[in-house]
This record gives structure tokens, sequence and C-alpha cells, in this order.
């Protein structure tokens, strides 16, 4: 148990200053708090295994303590994850000036509702007041997590969009000079491969942008986030594939064809 306090401490004091962080450092900064959480389920695991076997007051004890470290480090897990997506928006600038400040909006009022969820730990006395929090903690993580998962993925969705833009317009200037080079079929073909994914990307873009939208509560926020990454992630294979065939038009280009 010291262990672990001891590195809830650590992390406590590495996230007060996480917001000085690039983006990059703020996600490592989550990842470890990950990895403290992850530590900190395994001591109240063991200490409700010990105090199953032995119900003294002290093995009780254990189990309280044990369960507040873990509620507060689950917490410290989701304000990391929640200032490294604000820092994510803030340095990308594909991404909007509004967007970037209703994700900020967002970021502040939840992690406001985390300080909140600290103050019902700290009056946790007895396993019967854990359990009424962790009860009270499982909805509220969720609708902690909700709207920056909404806003990230539009974020991302608006930047695979702005990244269609960019391969449109360069197959738009190939295609302007391939029109007027002999023997341009097979370059014309690359190029309308081209069109052809990035309209695929566009649809798929869409989708995922209405899948993000519906992450709200009430509703299933979880499911419609991993339904929105699905759609982007095709997306970005599309226009991965639009970056190949481009390639390929333009080396038939140099060659002449």
């Amino acid at each position: 148990m010291k262990k672990v306090l001891i590195v809830f401490l650590i992390a406590m004091l590495l996230l007060d200053v996480v917001s000085a962080l690039s983006a990059s450092e703020a996600k490592s900064a989550w990842q470890d708090a990950k990895k403290i959480t992850i530590t900190a389920q395994a001591e109240h695991n063991d200490a409700k295994i010990a105090w199953a076997a032995d119900k003294t007051p002290e093995n009780d004890k254990v189990v309280v303590e044990t369960g507040k470290t873990l509620l507060n480090v689950t917490l410290d897990e989701a304000k990391a994850w929640l200032l490294w997506k604000n820092l994510e928006a803030e340095e990308n600038n594909d991404v909007p000036r509004i967007l970037k400040d209703t994700i900020k909006l967002d970021v502040d009022k939840n992690i406001k509702d985390i300080e909140g969820l600290r103050e019902d730990i700290n009056d946790v006395r007895n396993q019967f007041d854990l359990g009424v929090v962790f009860l009270r903690m499982i909805g509220k993580y969720v609708e902690l997590l909700t709207d920056v998962a909404r806003d990230s993925g539009k974020m991302w969705a608006q930047v695979a969009d702005i990244y269609g833009d960019r391969i449109s317009e360069y197959e738009q200037k190939l295609r302007t000079v391939t029109e007027s080079i002999p023997n341009n079929a097979n370059m014309l073909a690359k190029l309308d491969s081209v069109d052809s994914e990035v309209g695929k990307a566009r649809s798929n873009i869409k989708e995922a942008e209405l899948a993000y939208d519906k992450v709200r509560l009430p509703g299933t926020p979880l499911l419609k986030f991993a339904e929105g990454n699905s759609h982007l992630s095709a997306a970005k294979a599309d226009l991965l594939a639009a970056q190949v065939y481009l390639g390929q038009a333009y080396d038939l280009m140099a060659r002449g064809g």
C-alpha cells in the first residue's frame, strides 16, 4: 500500500504541471497514469482477498484505503487523458480555433467534475461508502470522457478532411499537366483512382462525424465513439491509397508515360 501511495503522490505532482508540457509529453503522462491505475487495482484486489480470508478491522481498513487510492488514481488517469486531448488539439494547426476553444471548455468543465468526485472519495469511511462512491463514479467516469471524446473525434475527422483537400488539390494540378501529355491514359487512370479513393474517404469521414456527434449521454457514447473511430480508420486507409496512386501518377509523368 505504501508503494501505491508514493506512486500516487508522484503522479499528482506530474499531473499538476502537465498543462505546461507538450502533447507528446502529456500523452506519456497519461500512459504512466494508466500503469499506476493497474498497480492500484492489483493492490486493492489483494486487500479484498485478504479481508475475505480474515475479516479483521485491520484488513477492512486496508480494503477501504486501497479502494480510495484506486478511485483517486482512476481520476488521475482521466485528468491526464483530458489534458492530453486539450494539448493535442491546441498544437494542431489544422484544427480551427473554435473547436480548440470548445475542447478546452469541455476539458475545464470535466476537470472541475473530477475534483468534485475527489471530495466524495475523501468522505468514504467504510466498504459500504466505497461501494456507493464506486457505483456513482461508473456513470460519472463515462460522462467525464464523453464530451472530449466527441470533440477529439470530430477534430481528427476534420484533419482527415483537410488532408483530403490537399490530395485533391495536387491531383487537379497533375491532371492539368497530364492532359497536355501524349499517351496519358495510364496517368489519367491513376488520377481517377486518386479521385475515387478521396471520394471514399470523404464518405467515411462524413459517417465518422455523424457517429461522433452521437457520443452523448444518455445513449451509447462508447459504442458510437468506436463506430466513429472505425469509419475514421477506413478514411485514413482510403487517403493512404489515394496518396499511393498520386505517387504512381507522378512517376508515370516523370517517365513520360
